[in-house]
């Protein structure tokens, strides 16, 4: 009590008892009063740490900052020597682990990066502190603590101490260790209850860094995704440019041999022909036989070069997208064909308004051998009937097809349609130089289609193309 105001009292109180018990009662409640100020700022500075706690969660810092922060205020606002927060070894059954984060008082040792083992904490107490036990000892000789755990404590002078779990979901992931370490010390419930707030907001912040790790994981194994899809696709890029090297050079070595060879026949057929017109009076018939089978066989080999260099000009030839019409391609190429050969019955069955994005020379040439072939295929039938149209797809691309009931094929062989000079009938049933469906499947690449071929044996055939790159699912 203030000194005045206690000799004040003692002027109004002249009875000696009296006054002690006046006194007494002042000075107790006196202490109340104090104490229960102490108690008021205690709270008044525990929410404000809370405070910062809680706000430092909401800032895009690391689980380190945040634990090195909450370590200092807590240990300043409890007047403890040491406060840390010590994390378990994944897969060491709890038994073992290392401080991760410390304030300490400078007087005493660190126990940052010491691996600690204590192999009675895991088969006795990793359960019970995942479940929310805390533990609050005021002097670890006294609390009946068992001797491996005293003697773990004991390296690192601890006197008192209130271990508090920290979780991340419902995984013991580690604790917070606030250490008294000059003397025995009591925990007040307070006091208990502050840590235990400290700790859950902590487990807070080890979610949310469990969630970050996750999405930098799956950031990386993305960007490891990327960059391969990046590197085979440079890889591809490469390989096409080589591969356009190589075919333009074979293309132009074809297209050079083709052409070359083109003069000597010339001459065989010129020769043969003047023979057969200047000696004719001079040679048998047999020699005149021969002589014929000779010009055959050269202008045989003359189309078969003519198509080797139409071949060759289709693929270097420059495109010109447009949008064509079909249908009307269609009709005009099957009025040619049908004038050619007035005496046949064919039906022909055009879907109007079949309009494409492409090259229109290139898809004319497409129609043509396609409707020469079928045309040609139907000629050993009296009545034969021909079909364009196009069906639909759940892709919305157009699919078209050309089909006929003429002399069909086996489809054990379809996979030889395409392929230059691949005939499946002999030349003496249908002529050809089999390069006719070779230069189909090249005119439907070029604009980034598909062509493929059903048919039954002299029940006929159906060819059905694409002129737009589909997408390939998975």
């Amino acid at each position: 009590m203030n000194p005045e105001r206690l000799a004040r009292l003692r002027d109004l109180c002249r009875d000696e008892a009296l006054f002690q018990n006046i006194q007494q009662i002042f000075t107790e409640e006196a202490q109340s009063l104090h104490d229960e100020l102490n108690q008021a700022n205690f709270l008044i500075e525990r929410q404000k740490t809370l405070f910062r706690v809680i706000s430092r969660l909401r800032e895009p810092i690391d689980l380190e900052t945040i634990f090195q922060a909450t370590a200092t205020e807590v240990r300043q606002l409890l007047l403890a020597d040491r406060v840390g927060m010590f994390r378990f070894y994944p897969d060491s059954g709890w038994d073992d682990g290392e401080f991760v984060s410390e304030d300490v008082d400078p007087a005493f040792p660190s126990a940052m990066a010491q691996r600690i083992h204590d192999h009675c904490f895991g088969e006795q107490f990793a359960v019970q502190y995942q479940q929310g036990r805390v533990q609050a000892v005021a002097d670890i000789y006294n609390c009946g603590l068992s001797d491996c755990h005293i003697r773990v404590l004991a390296q690192f002078n601890i006197k008192a101490n209130l271990v508090v779990p920290l979780l991340q979901g419902k995984n013991l992931w580690g604790l917070l260790c606030i250490h008294q370490c000059r003397t025995s010390r009591t925990w007040h419930s307070t006091e208990i209850e502050f840590a235990t707030q400290i700790a859950h907001h902590l487990a807070v912040a080890l979610q949310h860094a469990e969630l970050l790790a996750d999405l930098q994981a799956e950031v990386e194994e993305r960007q490891q995704a990327e960059q391969a899809v990046r590197n085979l696709n440079q890889g591809l890029q490469r390989a096409i440019l080589e591969l356009q090297v190589v075919n333009r050079e074979l293309e132009a070595f074809s297209y050079s041999v083709s052409h070359d060879l083109r003069a000597p026949l010339r001459s065989i057929d010129g020769f043969s022909q003047a023979l057969l017109e200047d000696y004719e009076g001079e040679l048998d018939d047999a020699a005149q036989d021969y002589l014929r089978r000779i010009r055959s066989a050269t202008q045989r080999m003359g189309q078969l070069i003519d198509d080797l260099l139409n071949l060759s000009r289709l693929m270097r030839s420059e495109m010109q997208l447009e949008s064509v019409d079909l249908s009307l391609l269609a009709r005009e190429i099957c009025t040619e064909i049908q004038e050619s050969q007035s005496g046949r019955q064919v039906e022909y069955i055009i879907q109007p308004g079949l309009i494409a994005q492409g090259d229109s020379r290139l898809l004319q040439m497409l129609l043509t051998n396609l409707l020469d072939n079928a045309w040609k295929f139907t000629s050993k039938h009296t009545q034969a009937k021909i079909e364009f149209g196009t069906i639909t797809q759940a892709s919305d691309i157009p699919i078209y097809f050309i089909r006929d009931d003429g002399a069909g094929f086996d489809m054990a062989y379809a996979n030889k349609l395409f392929s230059p000079f691949q005939r499946l009938h002999r030349i003496d049933e249908f002529p050809g130089t089999g390069i006719g469906l070779a230069i189909v499947q090249r005119i439907v690449h070029r604009h980034g289609g598909r062509v493929w071929a059903e048919g039954i044996v002299e029940q006929g055939a159906t060819f059905y193309f694409t002129l737009v790159a589909e997408e390939v699912n998975g």
